[in-house]
């Protein structure tokens, strides 16, 4: 993979928060209020995240980072959301349960959202990966950048266009989070499951 420099990518939901470029790293802060989730329950749609927005290579491709998150409150996150020319999405983010631990979640949205928790991690920090196999998408979280484990192995309908970089704060004052060692590949690695 190679490094690339975040400031280089357009700025999305720019009425929700503040980005801050500062050499290799960047800052987006989340405002209250700010999520994107379409309940199965039928409750209300909210699709409202400040970032950057990495358009997506036609071939297989996988876009790397390290994520922290000034975590306050319940389900502050930073994430990666990979959108289709549909409306479709799905989001990999490090976040805060309502009980303070911090995980690796993933839903998936085509007509609603599903909600899937994953391991809790006592680090600061996580690097979150998602990948495109040229058929379908990977979610994969990692400790130290090298050694990846899968999270969520799913589809999109329609052409995968984009990956917006963003943080939420649905139930929060706001969250900074910082966003570094960001990285690129026009390819997907070979094997989703064996660490690579």
């Amino acid at each position: 993979m190679r490094q690339f420099d975040l400031s280089s990518l357009p700025v999305v939901g720019a009425d929700h928060g503040r980005i801050v470029h500062d050499g290799a790293v960047t800052l987006i802060s989340a405002s209250a209020s700010t999520d994107a989730f379409v309940p199965p329950d039928g409750a209300a749609v909210i699709d409202r995240l400040p970032g950057l927005r990495f358009a997506c290579p036609s071939g297989p491709w996988a876009l790397a980072m390290r994520v922290t998150p000034d975590f306050a409150a319940a389900f502050d996150a930073g994430a990666l959301m990979v959108r289709s020319r549909t409306g479709a999405w799905a989001k990999l983010a490090f976040e805060q349960a309502p009980d303070g631990r911090k995980m690796a979640v993933s839903i998936v949205t085509k007509d609603t959202s599903d909600d899937a928790n994953g391991p809790t991690f006592a680090s600061p920090f996580i690097f979150l990966r998602a990948c495109f196999t040229g058929k379908a998408c990977a979610f994969h979280h990692s400790l130290d950048g090298a050694r990846w484990d899968l999270l969520r192995f799913f589809a999109l309908p329609g052409q995968v266009s984009c990956v917006d970089i963003v943080a939420q704060s649905p139930t929060g004052a706001g969250c900074r989070v910082r966003f570094d060692h960001a990285a690129v590949a026009e390819s997907a690695p070979d094997n989703l499951r064996d660490g690579s």
